[in-house]
């Protein structure tokens, strides 16, 4: 006698099922929804325990994306085990497990897809812990490229899964794709130019580049090509094969931007003024902030058409275009002002007839303040001096191209 009477109602059948199969498929939906609770609680007692407290939200939150994904996959593989045991016919049992294994495939590529946003979304926490730009472009490459992975891996399983030959299909594959290679020789030569500008780095995003006849800041980078935008605002697409075969120089790793500029000085000054405007020029150097103290030239180093010639020579330290020029721009009122101080007069870059005197009249030279008079001038614009601008001091509310600014 056995010890479990099963009632005769059991086996009554609706649309084609028995009782105790409804009854068996309603218990293997619980054991998926228990095994997917169980495996989620699994989860997140394990981040709680092994993760750093200020870590717990972004990994909770990570974790959460598993959510679906193994839903769809306890289901796929609940239905494979169990369904075997309900006692259905074999035709029915076949279709439903190529159904399941089919959506198994499905769920383990969805799983995976969560798995590598997952994986980026660590390395992009860690790339924005870096300095450097490049990596973060990176990232989204790399995330699009491992999820193309996954997705040739699961179409590779599910056709194995339905009876294709995969080995045949790949071989066939790799010879259409050697086919497509030699066809497109140049997308490949820029997807290993991607390849290599991504290992070598020569420059990063916002960087200020030249390559040959292309000036500006870099955009993008992908695999194929990146996109610099020039400074009259257009983007250029450059094919990185182009790229890796022209020297690239980048402005954006200089240490100091060099600045060059001669300065003429109108014939009539006097030697005094020359040396004191040479050393004034010098004294701002070492008095403004921006400028790079350890190596500059400020010298007298010429006899021009019409002008005594006074070269500059020096290095700005600033992290962008913008900051140097208003480096400049102070700099270059400083020495004005400098000029005005001594009575130091800048020549126009002109011919003209200069008559001296008029006949019978004496000749009229603008007078210059005595040595010591200059000296102290030009100790005004030292670094302890009171005379040298230093940093910008517009007279009005300066307008300048800053979100705050009026």
């Amino acid at each position: 006698m056995p010890l479990f009477l099963t009632p005769d109602w059991f086996e009554d059948t609706y649309i084609g099922i028995e009782v105790e199969q409804f009854i068996g498929i309603g218990v293997m939906v619980l054991v998926a929804v228990a095994a997917q609770v169980l495996l989620t609680q699994a989860l997140k007692l394990f981040v709680h325990a092994r993760a750093a407290q200020e870590d717990r939200e972004f990994w909770h939150k990570e974790r959460e994306r598993l959510g679906r994904a193994l839903w769809a996959l306890m289901v796929a593989i609940t239905v494979g085990l169990g369904f075997p045991l309900l006692d259905f016919n074999s035709t029915v049992e076949h279709v439903v497990n190529q159904i399941a294994t089919l959506f198994g495939a499905a769920a383990l590529v969805w799983l995976g897809f969560r798995g590598v946003d997952i994986f980026t979304d660590v390395l992009a926490r860690r790339a924005e812990a870096t300095e450097s730009r490049l990596d973060d472009q990176l990232v989204p490459l790399l995330n699009t490229t491992l999820k193309g992975v996954m997705v040739v891996i699961g179409v590779i399983f599910i056709l194995g899964n339905l009876g294709v030959n995969v080995t045949s299909l790949v071989a066939g594959l790799g010879l259409t794709g050697l086919a497509v290679a030699l066809a497109a020789q140049d997308t490949m030569r820029n997807l290993l130019g991607g390849v290599t500008i991504f290992a070598d780095r020569p420059f990063q995003v916002g960087d200020w580049v030249v390559l040959k006849d292309i000036e500006g800041t870099v955009e993008h980078v992908g695999f194929r090509s990146s996109r610099v935008r020039t400074f009259y605002n257009s983007v250029v697409t450059v094919p990185n094969a182009r790229i890796v075969d022209t020297h690239v120089d980048n402005m954006g790793l200089r240490q100091w931007r060099r600045y060059k500029t001669t300065l003429g000085l109108a014939y009539h000054t006097t030697p005094d003024q020359v040396q004191a405007f040479v050393e004034g020029v010098r004294a701002l150097i070492r008095a403004n902030p921006g400028m790079r103290k350890d190596y500059y030239i400020v010298e007298f180093h010429g006899f021009g058409a019409s002008t005594l010639d006074v070269l500059v020579y020096c290095f700005i330290d600033a992290p962008n275009w913008n900051d140097e020029l208003r480096t400049r721009h102070v700099l270059n009122l400083d020495i004005m002002r400098l000029a005005e101080d001594l009575g130091v007069e800048f020549a126009f870059p002109t011919q003209t007839l200069h008559v001296a005197s008029a006949p019978g009249q004496p000749e009229e030279i603008p007078s210059a303040a005595e040595r010591q008079a200059l000296g102290e001038i030009v100790e005004g614009y030292s670094p302890n001096g009171a005379r040298g601008q230093r940093v910008d001091t517009p007279i009005t509310a300066g307008f300048d191209n800053t979100p705050d600014a009026s």
